[in-house]
């Protein structure tokens, strides 16, 4: 294991006070905001319709999510420079709708906003996996992020009227607190993480990785599919992000209040979203359901949305440069996929939501086999030597762990069957340990079968529970 890697990056990590994540939320609210806003009635200070083409408007948003995956891929080390100098595009963008101009400045103005959003959309989900600390990351994606979603549930303009000088208005004091955050995250080179080169020897947790990435992709694919569903009846869209910013304060209050971790509550909301999209299915005939499906769908959507804190798990066993580019482009592909499946059903519409709620069926059984891996390694127990087992807290804090042997479960497991349940709660499959520990495939099968036996458990899924239970 590449502990001390690990160790020197948790080191690094950086602790926001409340004031800066709800500056560093505004930026979704900027985005969601001035795409819900335009997009129903493409009006802006009165001009209907825009002068701008919705097709351009779509290659805009999928050439920004590409350049942006790409400047993470080859330029990591250099993003907090460009999301600032962004983001003073942006804000020159959004004063210059304060103007009358003519159609063609306009258009570019328009075109600049959807371009800096989508761009720098890559940007949040890279500061938050390689610059926050596990707090600092539940409460961003928790309290801070319902505070964002309740302000996009207002300025989307189905229930509250909003004229665009408010708008215009909400949209440059957004930027300027996002402003405040993203001057504020440090630029230099001692406070960016380390990631795993070919020359650490690193062996990557194949069955956390590759079980992540497929939940990040079937999250987005219903991230976006919801609101999608819920804008096809009146104040729909209004529901949905009020009942998800209530689920996502709840959250916080939840992990603040009671010590219950967010991921605890993860399979209970994709549940309750799975019955939104039934409800949506029956609304088809009992019109009154629509509203409770609106609701369930948006509680749904709070677990969809913490895409970024499952990559600050990743990163505390594997510290991959390719774990934020991959995220985004995952959420990409997921937008074409959802389309596909509009045009596919485009005339049953019925069938279109039997195949969401199947789908968060789905997430919720593959949430249901990571789950406990992601609990462990937010409370990851990192073998520094043969000696020791040292604990890297999420306070960022190292400290020697002493538990009295008799009440200790684990002492009857030896040294080496130790590193064992620690990789295997870790995420690593047998032949991911074997390379690890530089065993082979057999020895590490035997001394499965031995830890099974003396801990009286069955599978890997339940001695990983047991050690989160029990740690």
């Amino acid at each position: 294991m590449v502990t001390s890697l690990i160790a020197e990056n948790q080191k690094k990590l950086q602790k926001y006070s409340f004031f800066y994540l709800i500056c560093f939320a505004m930026f979704s609210f900027w985005q969601m905001g001035f795409i819900y806003f335009m997009g129903p009635s493409l009006t802006i200070n009165g001009r209907t319709p825009l002068p701008v083409s919705m097709d351009n408007i779509t290659t805009l948003i999928a050439v920004a999510y590409i350049l942006s995956i790409a400047f993470m891929l080859a330029l990591p080390r250099f993003v907090v420079f460009a999301q600032r100098i962004t983001l003073l595009l942006s804000i020159v963008s959004a004063v210059g709708l304060f103007f009358t101009f003519p159609d063609g400045v306009l258009r570019i103005l328009v075109y600049m906003q959807v371009f800096c959003c989508c761009f720098m959309i890559g940007f949040e989900t890279f500061i938050i996996v390689n610059y926050f600390s596990e707090k600092t990351a539940i409460c961003h994606m928790t309290l801070a992020y319902g505070i964002s979603v309740a302000l996009i549930a207002i300025v989307q303009n189905d229930f509250v009227p909003i004229s665009f000088p408010i708008f215009r208005f909400a949209t440059v004091a957004a930027l300027i607190l996002l402003a405040f955050f993203v001057f504020r995250v440090p630029a230099k080179k001692e406070y960016f993480p380390r990631y795993v080169k070919k020359t650490d020897n690193a062996v990557k947790p194949q069955k956390l990785l590759i079980g992540t990435f497929i939940l990040v992709f079937v999250s987005s694919l219903m991230a976006v599919s919801g609101p999608s569903i819920a804008g096809e009846g009146t104040y729909g869209v209004f529901i949905l992000y009020v009942a998800d910013a209530a689920v996502s304060v709840f959250l916080y209050i939840a992990y603040k209040y009671f010590n219950l971790h967010p991921f605890r509550l993860v399979t209970a909301c994709l549940a309750i979203g799975s019955v939104g999209f039934l409800l949506m299915f029956a609304a088809t005939d009992v019109p009154v359901l629509f509203y409770v499906a609106c609701t369930c769908i948006g509680i749904g959507m709070v677990p969809c949305q913490m895409l970024p804190l499952y990559n600050v798990v990743l990163m505390k066993s594997y510290p991959s440069r390719f774990l934020s580019p991959l995220t985004i482009a995952l959420a990409l592909v997921a937008v074409l996929v959802q389309g596909s499946f509009v045009e596919i059903f485009r005339n049953s519409p019925s069938m279109l939501y039997l195949v969401y709620a199947i789908v968060m069926v789905v997430l919720v059984i593959i949430y249901l086999q990571i789950e406990p891996y992601f609990l462990y390694n937010f409370k990851k127990k990192i073998f520094q030597d043969t000696e020791s087992v040292v604990s890297v807290e999420s306070d960022d804090s190292a400290k020697e762990e002493s538990i009295p042997e008799e009440d200790n479960i684990f002492s009857v497991l030896s040294k080496r069957e130790l590193e064992v349940v620690d990789l295997i709660a870790g995420g690593y499959s047998n032949a991911d340990i074997a390379k690890q520990l530089f065993i082979s495939v057999h020895t590490v099968n035997d001394h499965t079968k031995n830890i099974y036996r003396k801990l009286d458990v069955h599978s890997r899924y339940e001695l990983t529970a047991l050690v989160n239970k029990l740690k």
